[in-house]
C-alpha cells in the first residue's frame, strides 16, 4: 500500500477506480502491472450481466491483443459478413471489410463473461477486490490525495484513500456528478437502447451480424449479433429525444423489429432477458481530468453517436490514461500535468473521428440523406470500408468516401 500519511482512512492506495467494467478493469489491470497499488469498486459482484449488443470491435480486440488479454476470444469465430436492410426493406450482404493497416476483426462475446475475464485479469495483476461495495461519494484532501466513502453490502462503511480516484462507473456515474455536478446540457445526447436474447439459426454460419435501418428506428437501428450455439443477441436503439417525440418505446420497437425479421423468413425464437440502458453520446463528453481524479468510458460519455459502442473507447482510454502517470502520484504537479495531457491527446486524436460521427448521425435523422447514405453503404465496399471503421474504431469521414455516397443521391 502508498504511504499517504494519516487523513483519516481505512486504507491507502494509489490507484482508486471506482466501476469494474472493460474501462475500470483495464484501468486497474495496467496500474497494477506498472506496481502501483489499486483498489477496484463496485457495487456489483461479479459475474454480472451488463445491457450491451455484445459486439467486441477492432479498437478493443486490439487492446486485448496489445495486452495479452485476448485468450477472452478463444474459441470465438471472428465475424465474416454484415447483412444491412435499408429503409425500404432493401438488403445487401458483404464481407467484412479489409482495412489498410488496420485490423477489421469483430467477435461477438457476451459482457457476463468479456466482463468477468477483464476483472478476473484485474485480479490477477494485482488490484484489491472490492466489488460488491457502493461508492458514496469522495472528499479532497489535498496533498494526500481524495478520499473516498464506500458501503459494502452489509451497511459496513470504509474509507478508502488514493493519490488518483478514476471515475469508471457508467452511464449513470456518481463519479462524474460529484466532479462535475449537474450537467443538464449533456442530457440531449444520451441515447437508450434495448437488447435480449433468443434462439435463431444461421447467423453461426461464416458469423454474420444484421443490421436494420428502418424509418421507425433512424438516426439508430436495429441489430443482430450471433453469440453462438443458435443464439443471438437481438436490439434496437433510438436518441430518448426522439424516442419521447414519437410516442414509442423500446420494447415495442423491438417486438416490431423482431417481427418484421420473421416475415422476412429469419428463424427467431422468443425474446428473453429484455433489458434497456442510456447510451451517452460523445458530443455530451464532460471535462476528464481533475485535481487527482479523471473520468474514462461511458462515465465521461464516451459513446458514438451512431453506432452506440463505447468498449473500444473505454478500454483505450483506460490504457492511455494509465500510460501517462508519473512515476511518482505523490507529485501533484506531475500528476496534474499528466493528467491534462491525457485529456488533452484524447480529444485531439479523435476530434475529427467525432465530428465525422456527429455529422453522420445528423444526416441518418431525415429520411432523404439517410437514404443515401445507407444505399452508398450497401452498392460500394469502399463506403461501407470508411463508414465501418468510423462506427467500429477511430475512422473518420475522408473526402473520398464522402464523395462516393454523394454519388447514391438520385
Amino acid at each position: 500500500m502508498a504511504d499517504h500519511g494519516d487523513a483519516g482512512a481505512d486504507a491507502d492506495v494509489d490507484v482508486a477506480v471506482v466501476g469494474a467494467g472493460p474501462a475500470g478493469a483495464v484501468a486497474a489491470c495496467t496500474a497494477a502491472r506498472r506496481g502501483l497499488s489499486v483498489a477496484l469498486i463496485d457495487r456489483e459482484t461479479f459475474p454480472r450481466d451488463k445491457t450491451c449488443g455484445d459486439g467486441i470491435g477492432p479498437g478493443a480486440v486490439r487492446v486485448l491483443r496489445d495486452l495479452d488479454l485476448d485468450s477472452v476470444l478463444g474459441g470465438r469465430r471472428r465475424i465474416e459478413s454484415v447483412t444491412v436492410f435499408g429503409p425500404a426493406g432493401e438488403r445487401s450482404e458483404n464481407p467484412v471489410p479489409v482495412l489498410p493497416r488496420k485490423s477489421t476483426d469483430v467477435f461477438v462475446v457476451p459482457r457476463l463473461e468479456f466482463d468477468e475475464h477483464l476483472f478476473r485479469a484485474a485480479l490477477a495483476s494485482g488490484a484489491e477486490d472490492l466489488s460488491g461495495t457502493r461508492y458514496l461519494g469522495m472528499a479532497d484532501v489535498g496533498e494526500h490525495g481524495r478520499i473516498v466513502e464506500l458501503r459494502d453490502a452489509a451497511g459496513a462503511r470504509r474509507r478508502v484513500r488514493a493519490r488518483l480516484v478514476i471515475g469508471a462507473d457508467g452511464a449513470y456515474s456518481a463519479v462524474r456528478k460529484d466532479l462535475v455536478g449537474e450537467d443538464r446540457t449533456s442530457r440531449k445526447f444520451v441515447g437508450v437502447a434495448m437488447r435480449a436474447y433468443a434462439e435463431s439459426q444461421g447467423f453461426d454460419d461464416g458469423p454474420s451480424m444484421l443490421f436494420e435501418f428502418s424509418p421507425d428506428l433512424l438516426p439508430s437501428y436495429g441489430w443482430i449479433f450471433p453469440v453462438g450455439e443458435g443464439t443471438v443477441n437481438i436490439g434496437v436503439g433510438l436518441p430518448i429525444a426522439q424516442l419521447r417525440d414519437r410516442g414509442v418505446d423500446l420494447r415495442m420497437l423491438l417486438g416490431q423489429f423482431a417481427d418484421r425479421l420473421r416475415e422476412r423468413g429469419v428463424a427467431l425464437g422468443e425474446l428473453r432477458q429484455e433489458r434497456g440502458h442510456q447510451l451517452p453520446g460523445v458530443m455530451g463528453m464532460p471535462q476528464l481530468a481533475f485535481g487527482r481524479a479523471a473520468l474514462i468510458g461511458d462515465a465521461a460519455s464516451m459513446i458514438n453517436p451512431v453506432s452506440g459502442e463505447g468498449i473500444a473507447y473505454a478500454m483505450t482510454s483506460a490504457r492511455r490514461l494509465v500510460d501517462a502517470l508519473p512515476v511518482d502520484l505523490a507529485d501533484g504537479v506531475a500528476l496534474s500535468t499528466a493528467l491534462a495531457g491525457f485529456e488533452r491527446g484524447f480529444r485531439s486524436d479523435h476530434r475529427l473521428h467525432f465530428l465525422s460521427c456527429r455529422f453522420t448521425m445528423a444526416l441518418l435523422r431525415h429520411a432523404v440523406p439517410a437514404g443515401v447514405v445507407l444505399r452508398a453503404i450497401q452498392n460500394d465496399p469502399r463506403v461501407l470500408s470508411g463508414v465501418f471503421d468510423m462506427l467500429f474504431g477511430d475512422g473518420r469521414l475522408q473526402a473520398g468516401t464522402a464523395l462516393r455516397i454523394a454519388r447514391h443521391a438520385r
